[in-house]
């Protein structure tokens, strides 16, 4: 393999300052001597990543990884030694003769040239359409009425993409760039007639760039007409949705000095808040956010603050992304958008101010997911168990268990040690509710009376949900499959809805077997066998209990003579309430 020469590489090592480079993809902070920050090539909570700028290294006492800038890059952008240097050398103004090069090396280099070079010849082709001439006018105006200062618009690069099939194509193959080339950028298509035809047409354009500032993609904003409202260039060799966030290129800085990030949904959002001031804002690119998205977050803070849309596609989003925020180690908030559909009409509408005075009252993500649970599962106390049970596994994995504990303990109505206790078994790999006897991991076993309990859910649903929601959830501790069924049949979600999400098949064929059986109790039978249902589902858990007491008593335990004598009384009275048709009483003593 061709080398370059050692002169050629100590030059551009020098004239390049590693903490720069570094400071791309990580957020560091002085300390001594060093630069230190959080690892970008392993998970950490503690930043144990050092830059040393004097001696033009990095070091990670984590995972023991270290080098010189050149090794930086091409870690942290999968490039080859000498793409590396070359890049570098591009920045530091330093040329390498290409006779220095290998031929494999020789064309990597050119191709991934030629891609920044055709996307950087199409935004200036696009600026151009959109300030000097009189087709980009409808555009021009249109960032008017958005109230998108002309500053703001040259700054982000946006552009005009003018109608016609092949404008950007001829003006870049004047430019030298042939039509193969313009569609590996993504900036053309092939339609089935072999045609080649411009990808954006008659579009606001907004560039995307990397970590360096360079183009790597366009989205295009329909402004009239039919298609889709927003069009992305496709994924190519440097644009792949999934890593990039719009606006971190121009955000970095700004997170930096604020040590937070906001997140927002829309474009137009990242460049509405740099303009009122959050120059800390960035946006996903036509996806949810990813493991990649947070991992490019994690490096430069872990405070994150999510902005997004306030109609219900936004508030599922939000709540999607808290297990990636857990598993990522980062601390995420949600804020609410008074009286606005986005980040952007808010500040618009209210102005900046009205920004800040929402971020001071953000939530942390966690609690409002909690929240949102409640609200839609009702509040009941089996409601309050099926949200508890959802969230264990996140809280297991979560840095910071004992604050998170008690926060939802207060927010669900429980006993803290009742959630501690349930979350260690979650931990230990144990299902959070109590395994007895006779029960099975394997599967759900049908049973009569749980079976009658779902089917006058299904049928019957507003004469006995108010008595089977006060029951203890326990009742169920040998049936923890269904809870959750009867959890949600309880909020009145429809079963059609509730099918598709069963892993179990004893649970679907029950509840499918439910739904179709259409007969059993009439509505004024319904009231009482629920409560008959519930006390028959009870003997079990007693019977274990008279069990439990009596070997404590042979064992000499004088205590467990007063406890059964009190379960006994207990059983009297609920025989007495059950015939007298006192619910409450009956409820009250139907605990296990």
């Amino acid at each position: 393999m061709a080398r370059i020469p050692r002169e050629v590489v100590d030059a551009v090592r020098d004239r390049t300052e590693i903490a720069e480079v570094v400071g791309r993809h990580v957020g560091l902070k002085k300390r001594g001597h060093n630069l230190v920050g959080l690892c970008p090539f392993h998970q950490e909570k503690t930043p144990s990543f050092n830059v040393i700028p004097d001696k033009d290294m990095f070091f990670c006492f984590g995972c023991q990884l270290g080098g010189d800038v050149f090794k930086f890059l091409m870690q942290i952008e999968g490039l080859s030694f000498v793409e590396a240097v070359k890049e570098l050398a591009e920045a530091a103004g330093i040329p390498i003769e290409e006779r220095e090069l290998s031929a494999a090396e020789l064309s990597a280099i050119r191709e991934r040239a030629t891609l920044f070079d055709v996307l950087a010849a199409a935004g200036a082709f696009f600026e151009s359409c959109l300030w000097t001439r009189a087709e980009g006018k409808p555009a021009r105006d249109y960032l008017e009425r958005r109230a998108l200062q002309a500053e703001t618009a040259r700054v982000g690069g946006l552009g005009w993409a003018p109608g016609g099939w092949t404008r950007l194509i001829d003006h870049l193959h004047a430019e030298g760039f042939s039509p193969a080339q313009v569609a590996e950028a993504g900036l053309a298509r092939t339609a089935e007639s072999g045609r080649v035809y411009d990808t954006l047409r008659e579009r606001l354009v907004i560039p995307i760039r990397d970590a360096r500032g360079q183009i790597i993609a366009f989205g295009g904003r329909l402004l009239e007409g039919d298609g889709p409202k927003y069009l992305n260039t496709p994924e190519t060799r440097l644009y792949q949705k999934k890593k990039v966030l719009y606006g971190l290129d121009m955000a970095r800085g700004p997170i930096q000095k604020t040590g937070r990030v906001l997140v927002v949904e829309g474009y137009f959002d990242v460049l509405s808040l740099h303009q009122a001031g959050f120059g800390e804002t960035v946006a996903t690119c036509g996806t949810s956010l990813t493991t990649e998205h947070l991992e490019r977050i994690r490096r430069l803070t872990q405070d994150v603050v999510l902005l997004m849309d306030a109609d219900e596609a936004g508030l599922k989003a939000a709540e999607r992304s808290l297990p990636l925020f857990v598993a990522a180690g980062v601390q995420p908030w949600r804020v609410s958008l008074p009286g606005a559909k986005d980040p952007d009409e808010l500040v618009r509408t209210a102005g900046p101010e009205a920004l800040t005075a929402a971020l001071e009252e953000r939530d942390p993500l966690f609690d409002w997911v909690v929240q949102r649970k409640l609200d839609a599962f009702g509040a009941s106390t089996m409601s309050r168990d099926r949200v508890l049970d959802e969230v264990l596994p996140l809280m297991a994995e979560h840095n910071d268990p004992a604050d998170l504990t008690r926060r939802i303990a207060s927010r669900l109505g429980v006993h803290e040690a009742s959630v501690l206790e349930r979350l260690r078994k979650t931990r230990a790999g144990a299902k959070p509710t109590s395994k007895r006897p006779g029960s099975t991991q394997a599967g759900w076993r049908p049973h009569r009376d749980v079976n009658h309990l779902l089917w006058l859910l299904v049928h019957r649903y507003d004469v006995v949900a108010d008595i089977i929601a006060r029951a203890d959830p326990r009742l169920l501790s040998d049936h923890a499959a269904v809870q959750p069924v009867i959890a949600r049949l309880l909020t009145g979600e429809p079963v059609a809805g509730i099918l598709p999400d069963l892993t179990d098949p004893g649970v679907q064929r029950a509840l499918s077997a439910v739904v179709a059986r259409d007969r059993l109790y009439n509505g004024a039978e319904a009231r009482q066998a629920a409560l008959d249902i519930l006390v028959r589902i009870a003997r079990p858990l007693r019977a274990a209990r008279h069990a439990e007491l009596g070997r404590s008593i042979a064992a000499g335990n004088t205590k467990a003579i007063a406890d059964k004598q009190r379960l006994l009384k207990e059983e009297r009275d609920l025989e007495i309430a059950l015939r007298a048709k006192k619910l409450d009483l009956v409820l009250t003593l139907l605990q296990p």
